[in-house]
């Protein structure tokens, strides 16, 4: 008779399951290197990408396959509605990005390239920025 329950606690045991988190955007400009390789990404960047403190819970990476095409729609929140980060986020709509972030089971991923670029948006609503990077590309979002 097959286990169900010590089945479960070992995949358990290795691969906590959570909410992505860990929002990184890296400026196409700043990036020096890009290759991928079967589902893994190679990426060398000159600068710091910008590290967004999201709202814990909010990341929902998104993926959705149109004939050889996936278009992806990333959303999340961000807290601390001002007028300088309302400016700061205003600049980040005008600049293509790759996303790093970190799955629900703790890899990290990879959304965009240089060739297939993410765009930021945002609007203001209950007090928190509703934010989305969206973009199309030829696969999913390969791992780091």
């Amino acid at each position: 008779m097959f286990d169900y329950q010590h089945f479960i606690s070992v995949i358990m045991s290795r691969k906590l399951i959570s909410s992505a988190h860990s929002l990184q955007l890296v400026p196409v400009y700043n990036i020096i290197h890009f290759g991928v390789v079967r589902s893994k990404v190679v990426i060398r960047s000159i600068g710091k990408p910008d590290i967004l403190t999201i709202v814990p819970g909010t990341l929902k990476p998104g993926d959705s396959k149109n004939e050889d095409v996936y278009t992806k729609k990333h959303t999340f929140k961000l807290a601390d509605v001002s007028q300088n980060k309302t400016l700061y986020l205003e600049n980040l709509k005008a600049t293509p990005f790759v996303a790093l972030y970190i799955d629900e089971t703790g890899n990290t991923r990879v959304s965009g390239s240089p060739d297939y670029p993410l765009a930021f948006s945002f609007e203001i609503g209950g007090g928190l920025y509703n934010c989305t990077l969206s973009g199309t590309g030829p696969g999913v979002d390969a791992f780091l």
